[in-house]
């Protein structure tokens, strides 16, 4: 077929797979048949991989590839001029091949249970503030409904109202309509994130958080963008992956400069702290606690961006607690000061915020184990076991069990 450059990659998709259903063509191709589904209504950009495993199953000969790698270069000619959104490409293709090398090969059956699909639900075509309004609402009562009772009590529901969001971007008639619909959509879709995360997918979390990231970038959002970038980072770490985990945390925080929201650079730095406990550096991590603490005296603004309003005092000594845990092995003397921060994490931590207080009890747990107070720390590690399990958290359960049964 010769080339023609009115013809873009979503078109000759669909085109080539014509009768094919998507879920047969993602078995052939080992992609989910809801990463087909955005590619073909362009709600996601080819990546040359993807795009060789689909030009393979469909015997296009190098027509995907060649088209993928033709919409890449139109938009790196198209960002050559802004620098940030350069470095948010570089995180994010770092990203994309850590996600590709140490998760996509444990997808095993979770990947296929998520690739089912949920619906769409579809969405007006309206732009209109109520509708925007109506679905920042819903976005909060599902966090409430996540903090209450775990991710298992809303995840459906979440997918189900990010891909509306998804289809009602997609329709979008004006420019200045996709960006603010992008913003929300890296709202959401951070958010489902998140929830694949606690319920124990670490691999289709991470593509959720890229894909948030992306629409962070696309609605002009930096404060998001290098927020989800640290969540990846996140996940990094508890991976065992320090050093990478470590590369996005120090992309992030210089691409946020002084230009974020406090909130999220004080998280950043608390995260980064922990990132550098793992590798011994207690110098370094010490330093970044300091910039959290100090950065958090400038907060609570009035700005401060809903996805990061749990940011406070509790949250920075959850982390602090984690950090010391982690120079404790090597310096004991810093285990005392982990166990000050988590005994006022604990004392202050929301009552709202059920799900997310296994954590703290976990991290409490472990120091009083590492302190010799194995009595302490099977009574606070069984309290965690017991929320996680009513929460249906798996990634908290797994690191209570852990703890309990030593």
């Amino acid at each position: 077929m010769p080339e023609d450059d009115e013809t873009t990659f979503a078109a000759e998709l669909r085109r080539l797979r014509g009768t094919v259903t998507l879920r047969e063509l993602g078995r052939r191709a080992s992609c989910s048949k809801s990463i087909i589904s955005d590619l073909e209504h362009e709600r996601r950009s080819p990546t040359v991989p993807i795009a060789k495993g689909l030009d393979k199953a469909l015997g296009a000969g190098g027509r995907l590839v060649s088209l993928a790698e033709a919409q890449r270069q139109r938009l790196s000619e198209e960002t050559a001029e802004a620098a940030p959104e350069r470095a948010v490409d570089g995180l994010l293709r770092e990203w994309d091949n850590v996600w590709r090398r140490d998760f996509l090969k444990g997808a095993g059956a979770a990947g296929a249970a998520l690739a089912t699909g949920l619906g769409t639900g579809g969405t007006a075509a309206a732009g209109s503030r109520d509708l925007m309004d109506a679905h920042l609402a819903l976005r909060a009562a599902h966090g409430r409904l996540d903090n209450l009772r775990g991710a298992s009590a809303v995840y459906a529901q979440a997918v189900a109202h990010h891909q509306q969001i998804l289809d009602w971007h997609a329709t979008a008639a004006t420019a200045a309509e996709r960006q603010k619909i992008a913003a929300l959509a890296a709202d959401t879709g951070g958010f489902v994130g998140f929830l694949t995360y606690d319920l124990g997918m670490a691999e289709h979390a991470a593509m959720r958080y890229s894909d948030a990231a992306a629409h962070a970038r696309q609605a002009g959002d930096l404060s998001s963008c290098i927020n989800l970038i640290g969540q990846m980072s996140r996940i990094l770490t508890d991976q065992g992956h320090y050093r990478r985990a470590l590369v996005l945390a120090d992309g992030a925080l210089h691409l946020g400069g002084t230009q974020a929201h406090p909130a999220v650079r004080s998280w950043l730095h608390a995260v980064r702290a922990h990132h550098h406990a793992c590798l011994g550096d207690t110098r370094t991590a010490q330093k970044d606690l300091g910039a959290a603490w100090k950065l958090l005296d400038r907060a609570d603004d009035g700005e401060k961006p809903t996805y990061i309003g749990y940011l406070g005092a509790a949250e920075l000594n959850k982390w602090t607690g984690h950090a010391m845990a982690r120079l404790g092995q090597t310096t004991p003397s810093l285990l005392r000061t982990g166990q000050t921060a988590l005994d006022e994490a604990l004392a202050a931590w929301p009552a709202t915020m059920v799900r997310g207080s296994a954590e703290v009890l976990t991290a409490s747990a472990r120091i009083h184990a590492a302190r010799g107070d194995q009595e302490a720390a099977t009574g606070l590690a069984t309290r965690a076991v017991a929320i996680a399990s009513e929460t249906g958290s798996a990634r908290n359960l797994r690191a209570a069990l852990a703890v309990a049964t030593v």
